[in-house]
């Protein structure tokens, strides 16, 4: 039906979506993208932002509440995971470039049994099953450079050495 409750779930995540203001600022999960031109036009907020059907935002969300328990599943095997910033009681913000790019980290992480000693950046990310075989296949770089580059700024700005990608298949 037209206007059944599924129909009007995906309404409300495309109405909350409109809502929304523009980022005053370029993500750093923006700037693996390969097109330098794109980068520059959004950055110039020349173009629109891209926008999404309601059912991807509602996918977008079930990403961002695997987040904490991602956190929960680390913490179990004895990592130390810091995925609030205790000043702001949200996720770690970086801005750089006089506040033009930024982006927010999911997490540090010690203590993991790779590499114990050195704390991780923590990037947590769901995927769908062509997408995550992709990325068994190809790795991260390969398959989501952006991803990549969203890491490595990460790194840059937290001064960690390493990075830690956790990816679920969906």
């Amino acid at each position: 039906r037209a206007d059944g409750t599924v129909e009007r779930i995906y309404r409300s995540y495309e109405d909350r979506q409109r809502a929304e203001l523009p980022r005053g600022y370029l993500g750093a999960s923006r700037l693996g993208d390969p097109c330098d031109r794109r980068l520059w036009l959004e950055f110039r907020m020349a173009i629109a932002t891209q926008s999404f059907t309601g059912r991807m935002l509602r996918l977008f969300d079930t990403g961002h509440r695997e987040e904490p328990r991602i956190a929960a599943d680390l913490r179990a095997i004895g990592c130390e995971v810091l995925d609030v910033d205790t000043s702001t009681g949200e996720q770690f913000r970086f801005k750089a470039v006089f506040g033009h790019v930024g982006g927010g980290m999911d997490a540090a992480i010690h203590k993991l049994p790779e590499a114990p000693a050195t704390w991780h950046v923590g990037e947590f990310k769901t995927h769908n099953a062509k997408s995550f075989a992709h990325l068994i296949a190809n790795g991260v770089a390969s398959s989501k450079p952006m991803h990549a580059a969203q890491m490595q700024l990460y790194m840059r700005w937290s001064r960690m050495t390493r990075a830690c990608y956790i990816a679920k298949n969906k």
